[in-house]
């Protein structure tokens, strides 16, 4: 069966195998584009859409490369002009990726095999139409392996120099990049000994630097946020589990037994020249690193699928060396391409019974928006959610960075300053507060909890410094005493009223999960421009527990819960008796 349908393309006078895969990668774009306009944006997606109005070197979360694609194409309108460069790279990147491991002689059964195993790919069918930073790494990493093949046949200037460049590209799209980049290095040592390498190093190095320039500029925000800032509070062994099976999504369970043959039971085939050798070594470098890195990471929470998305380039490399004449490749490549399009066809459908992000976002934030009736809303507890109601219903938000959850973006946005005084909506989904509008919203969001502020006093650019000598002591609920230094860089006084009242909250966190709290109405006026000294009675939390804690302070109005004033600071807690004592801890 399968060879009378490549006696029919070669009866119909089809081209050369090059052309073949050019013709279905097309075919392929062209699924991906359809896919782009009926399919609902991922959280992530509106949040690269706000990057791409704020054009920068840096962003909280990620290099540069992803806002810079949405912000060539958004001006198209609608989800298709968000994800246009991303749906394009993905032909772009498998065709040039063809060109690195075709064999000497391909024919066309050979092409129609190579594009069958890459739609066999999960990870390439889920992440092939949206505008994600896992796009530019997919073509980055794929241009590198270019030049990295480049420079192996021919060590000279003009390889090195195109090496260093797409070194500078993997770094602005994504920062697992440097994972490549030290495989492909450890994969072939003799290069290590060739001045060449260290040159493309340095270029790329040199390249970044605007980027490590911002990053240096914003303490390295984006390094400190991923080693640390996004750890679960503690590991539990579902994280492992979940890893592991995710590893056999990624590999597909048809393919498990051809990928161990391939492995441990024959050689693969590769090109006859050394240089072909050379770039599978650096394939099996990036696979191995790639796995081999998120695996103990599991002990600091959940491993997401785009990050191992590398690694299914050395997938269909290996399956093609080895089994590219297997008659299975061609049912299995089939079969999986049936499913997978199945699959994505539910998906830009999106029967009710589906929840998730990417469904029926629309008619729910159209309801926020009616609720609003004109006015700005500001969102609590969740960065995305401002990108999408703008998105979606073109109305103004703004995201009220909130001290509990991850920081983002948001921290450098000063937006909110437009919005002194107006009345705004200000709603979280899932604190209560004045009023409830019942959501349908997939993610998991139930209802809508707002209150509608008459004088909206942004608060979150203060900077709140505990007293560096703080210590107290005091029986839980009973008052104790901090001094806070409080700077205002805004243009005008801040201080509460009868209508607005303003609040003091002093925080604690424990073990990266146990809060306690306490907090008292702000009486004083922050003067403009200026630092005030404040005196607070708070009342001791009750559930502090012996340790160290960090120990951070929120102004805000008493309406909603406010965002992180000034930094965190780290501080010893201690039990005598029924007394709780707290002091900080010096540097």
């Amino acid at each position: 069966m399968a060879a009378s349908r490549f006696r029919l393309l070669k009866g119909a006078g089809c081209a050369s195998p090059d052309t073949l895969v050019l013709l279905l990668l097309a075919a392929w774009w062209v699924v991906n584009l359809l896919q782009a306009a009926f399919t609902g944006l991922a959280n992530d997606e509106a949040y690269y859409l706000y990057y791409s109005r704020r054009l920068d070197w840096g962003y909280f979360d990620h290099p540069p490369m992803v806002a810079l694609l949405v912000a060539a194409t958004s001006w198209v309108g609608g989800s298709i002009g968000l994800r246009l460069a991303s749906t394009v790279l993905q032909p772009l990147y498998l065709l040039l990726f063809w060109h690195l491991i075709k064999p000497a002689g391909a024919t066309r059964r050979d092409a129609v095999v190579y594009v069958l195993l890459c739609f066999s790919q999960p990870l390439l069918q889920l992440y092939g139409f949206m505008a994600l930073p896992d796009a530019p790494l997919m073509m980055s990493t794929v241009l590198f392996l270019w030049a990295y093949k480049r420079l192996c046949a021919s060590q000279n200037v003009l390889n090195a120099t195109l090496l260093g460049v797409c070194i500078a590209l993997l770094g602005y799209s994504k920062y697992h990049g440097a994972l490549v980049v030290a495989a492909a290095m450890v994969a072939n040592p003799r290069l290590l000994r060739r001045w060449h390498l260290y040159y493309a190093a340095a270029l790329g190095l040199l390249l970044l630097s605007p980027h490590l320039w911002w990053q240096w500029r914003h303490d390295w925000v984006s390094m400190r946020y991923h080693l640390s800032g996004r750890n679960a509070a503690a590991y539990r062994a579902s994280f492992t589990l979940e890893y592991l099976l995710l590893l056999l999504f990624i590999f597909n369970p048809l393919w498990l037994w051809h990928y161990v043959k391939a492995l441990f039971g024959r050689a693969p085939r590769t090109d006859a020249d050394g240089t072909g050798l050379m770039l599978r070594r650096a394939l099996w470098a990036v696979a191995l690193v790639f796995v081999l890195f998120f695996l103990p990471n599991t002990r600091n929470g959940h491993v997401q699928p785009q990050w191992l998305l590398p690694v299914t380039l050395p997938c269909v490399a290996l399956l093609f060396d080895c089994w590219r004449g297997s008659r299975y490749v061609l049912r299995a490549g089939l079969a999986s391409m049936v499913l997978m399009l199945a699959a994505r066809l539910l998906a830009a459908v999106g029967p009710s019974w589906i929840k998730g992000e990417l469904w029926h976002q629309r008619e729910q934030y159209e309801a926020i928006a009616a609720v609003a009736d004109g006015r700005p809303v500001v969102f609590m507890h969740t960065y995305t959610a401002p990108c999408k109601y703008t998105f979606y219903t073109g109305s103004q938000a703004y995201c009220a960075p909130y001290y509990f959850n991850r920081h983002s973006q948001w921290q450098y946005d000063t937006a909110d300053r437009a919005l002194r005084g107006q009345e705004v909506v200000v709603g979280n989904f899932t604190n209560r507060q004045a009023d409830v509008l019942p959501l349908g919203m997939g993610g998991g969001y139930r209802a809508f909890h707002y209150s509608v502020v008459s004088s909206y006093q942004p608060t979150r650019e203060l900077v709140a410094t505990p007293d560096p000598a703080f210590e107290a002591a005091a029986l839980p609920g009973e008052s104790f005493s901090l001094g806070l230094d409080v700077a205002n860089p805004y243009g005008v006084d801040i201080a509460g009223n009868d209508s607005s009242a303003l609040r003091v909250t002093l925080y604690f966190e424990q073990s990266g999960r146990r809060y306690s709290r306490t907090f008292c109405r702000l009486e004083d006026t922050l003067r403009a421009g200026s630092t005030t000294h404040l005196d607070l009675g708070l009342d001791m939390p009750r559930s502090l527990a012996d340790g160290t804690a960090e120990m951070g302070v929120s102004i805000g109005q008493e309406d909603y819960t406010g965002s992180d004033t000034g930094p965190r600071v780290a501080v010893c807690v201690s039990h005598r008796g029924d007394t709780i004592a707290i002091k900080t801890l010096k540097k």
